[in-house]
């Protein structure tokens, strides 16, 4: 852990619970940083940790970024599973845009990840 002079902290609504503030204060956290992290909003904000200093920071991802960094939960692997079984990796990403609703942003791919296959 000393070895990573910068660190991430993602928002928890818990993080101000005893037993976890304490796993927070082992990382140089002080009480009002604790306090920063459990009134964050999740999957927007982040709380930074380096040397130049501690920041709340807002990561505004677009809808399309989103579409693939947020796609977490246990449906949405079972979906780019399938995706990819009857698709084919190379024809993923359009296809996934496609699925999540972002349809407009396949012609943002390279050409040969534009097609999907019928």
């Amino acid at each position: 852990i000393e070895s990573c002079p910068t660190r991430i902290f993602l928002p928890n609504e818990r993080a101000a619970e005893p037993q976890i503030a304490a796993i927070y204060e082992r990382f140089g956290l002080n009480a009002r940083q604790v306090e920063i992290l459990s009134r964050a909003t999740p999957k927007r904000d982040y709380y930074c940790q380096s040397r130049r200093g501690n920041r709340l920071f807002e990561l505004g991802l677009g809808e399309v970024a989103l579409a693939f960094s947020a796609a977490s939960a246990k449906a949405d692997q079972l979906r780019i599973a399938d995706i990819i079984e009857t698709h084919g990796q190379a024809a993923f990403a359009a296809e996934w845009l496609r699925h999540r609703g972002c349809a407009w942003a396949i012609e943002l791919l390279p050409p040969s990840q534009q097609e999907v296959p019928l």
